[in-house]
């Protein structure tokens, strides 16, 4: 998986560096980010909502043949300090991560743990199309009385994170 990963990273880094610097006649509309959090990967689809502020939904999912799927959804608005090379920014998330047994593991039941936290981080901008991004999480999460995910079934948990992102932005031509 992490070489389908790296060589999808490739693929879009140099087609996002193929083109010339068009970051004064260009402005951010969407974009796709690829995630790693400790083992977990997953996907955000951000949208420009204003200069400096954009609202992802994210995504996460794993399944094993005679394990199940366990999948996360979740909304991440972030707001930037600067849009220059180096953008800074707060963030905040909320959503939930749930795991859906197979019928051939009925040792294990449905859960689902909630997730709401608070973020700082920055992406570095290649180009206007392309970023790399660091970011340190503090998140609550209220586990499922039947959940191990955070190791506390039933109670509320505090953690630190971090997260490490690519990021490729589509870019619209702006009005003259």
């Amino acid at each position: 998986m992490r070489k389908i990963y790296f060589g999808l990273f490739i693929v879009i880094f140099l087609l996002a560096v193929k083109q010339g610097n068009t970051q004064d006649t260009c402005r951010r509309i969407a974009g796709i980010s690829a995630t790693i959090q400790n083992a977990q990967y997953g996907i955000m689809i951000p949208f420009r909502i204003g200069k400096q502020v954009s609202i992802a939904p994210a995504f996460d999912f794993q399944w094993g043949d005679k394990i199940g799927t366990d999948y996360a959804i979740g909304i991440i608005p972030k707001f930037y300090f600067s849009s220059k090379k180096l953008s800074p920014y707060v963030s905040l998330r909320g959503g939930f991560a749930s795991f859906v047994p197979t019928k051939a593991n009925e040792s294990e039941v449905r859960t689902t743990d909630w997730i709401a936290g608070l973020a700082f981080g920055a992406e570095y901008f290649f180009d206007p199309r392309f970023s790399i991004g660091v970011e340190l999480q503090g998140n609550f999460t209220k586990s499922d009385k039947n959940s191990m995910r955070f190791n506390n079934p039933g109670n509320w948990n505090f953690n630190l994170a971090s997260m490490v992102s690519a990021n490729v932005y589509f870019l619209k031509k702006k009005k003259k």
